[in-house]
């Protein structure tokens, strides 16, 4: 069996010592964000989520590897295989992101907007939900460190297990 060194390429999301939590935090706010309404946008939103979890992942695989061994031979090696990886794993999220913000302006201009909402309301819908975690690298927890407007109304609906509005 391989020994599983930075879990980049696993085939389970999850791996031991993670959070499913903190995953499916992510993936409820793309959920949310996008409102995927076929599998195909499911798949993209899903994507998305993965890529950007596995970012995330490979971030504190990093900054572990550099604390492991600070060596410059050691430093170059790691910083290698990781701008390969992350680069990778960028451009997987980016296409999904485009393509699902494409939809969403393609969806927004089928339906019109709806007269009793007021212009406040409608440019409060374009600002994206966005969560800003802090990695800590020796431990690879994360800590939520700034939300934008969107998402911390997003949160607040959770947990009060509200239907989207």
């Amino acid at each position: 069996m391989n020994n599983l060194r930075h879990g980049l390429r696993a085939r389970t999301i999850i791996l031991p010592g993670e959070k499913q939590e903190d995953f499916d935090e992510i993936h409820a706010g793309l959920q949310d964000q996008y409102q995927p309404q076929n599998p195909a946008e499911q798949h993209l939103v899903d994507q998305a989520a993965i890529a950007q979890w596995k970012l995330a992942r490979a971030e504190a695989y990093e900054a572990r590897s550099f604390a492991k061994d600070s060596s410059i031979e050691a430093c170059q090696k790691v910083f290698s295989q990781m701008t390969l990886v992350t680069g990778r794993l960028e451009r997987a999220f980016f296409k999904a992101y485009k393509e699902l913000e494409r939809i969403k302006a393609a969806r927004q201009k089928q339906q019109p907007q709806p007269p009793d909402q007021s212009k406040e309301e409608r440019e409060s819908d374009k600002h994206p939900a966005i969560n800003l975690y802090w990695i800590n690298p020796e431990t690879g927890e994360r800590t939520l460190a700034a939300q934008t407007p969107k998402a911390i109304e997003i949160t607040e609906r959770l947990q009060r297990n509200d239907p989207p509005s």
